[in-house]
């Protein structure tokens, strides 16, 4: 319902069935807004509205049961910038949307570090005038890795993050990363290093010049 309304209004809608489902979409798309439900599964939504706030600059509207309350306040410190109450007023919603986006517009969604651009569409990674392309795991790694900045990411979100399941072993986790290296850095430019703190998961690390 939300999604058909939002798409009649002219919005592009990508849409995820759990919240996990939605973090690795996040990755895949980076959207210039989420919308999600108080509740809707696997994850806790104030540590998914937590973690998105961590990463990037783009608002949030969580629904929220009727009776709002100590959930609805904790939502807002966390990062959700606006809780709408069910059942929903799609006219209301539309409204919201579109002030959130009057009030973000001159900012910038997803900040990454200098000399670094991705491009969502197609699966891009920009290295000053090195363009390489990565296949989708690859890129939803490179970007759940660099939205974290020097933060140790452990191998649970990462799980989330690019495949969007909980239950991913660390070896593949490694793989990927590996590969992810070995490709970047065969451009004979590295603006980062990807470490990993071992058994707990992998940290971007941006290589200042001297």
């Amino acid at each position: 319902m939300v999604a058909q309304a939002l798409g009649e209004a002219g919005f592009k809608v990508v849409t995820a069935l759990d919240t996990a489902a939605g973090l690795r979409s996040l990755h895949d798309t980076h959207p210039d807004m989420v919308i999600m439900d108080q509740e809707v599964p696997p994850l806790d939504s104030a540590s998914v509205c937590a973690q998105i706030y961590r990463m990037c600059h783009i608002p949030i509207i969580v629904l929220v049961g009727g009776e709002g309350g100590r959930a609805t306040v904790k939502l807002l410190d966390v990062g959700a910038d606006v809780c709408l109450t069910k059942p929903l007023s799609l006219r209301l919603l539309l409204a919201r949307v579109r002030s959130l986006f009057r009030r973000y517009q001159t900012n910038s969604g997803y900040s990454f570090p200098p000399g670094i651009e991705l491009d969502a569409e197609k699966r891009q990674v920009n290295l000053g005038d090195n363009t390489i392309e990565l296949n989708p795991t690859e890129f939803r790694l490179f970007s759940c890795l660099a939205l974290n900045g020097d933060r140790l990411v452990p191998y649970g979100e990462l799980a989330i993050g690019v495949w969007g399941r909980q239950q991913v072993s660390p070896s593949s986790i490694k793989f990927y990363a590996y590969s992810l290296r070995k490709k970047l850095g065969n451009n004979g430019h590295r603006p980062f290093q990807l470490l990993n703190g071992r058994g707990i998961g992998f940290r971007f690390i941006v290589n200042h010049e001297s």
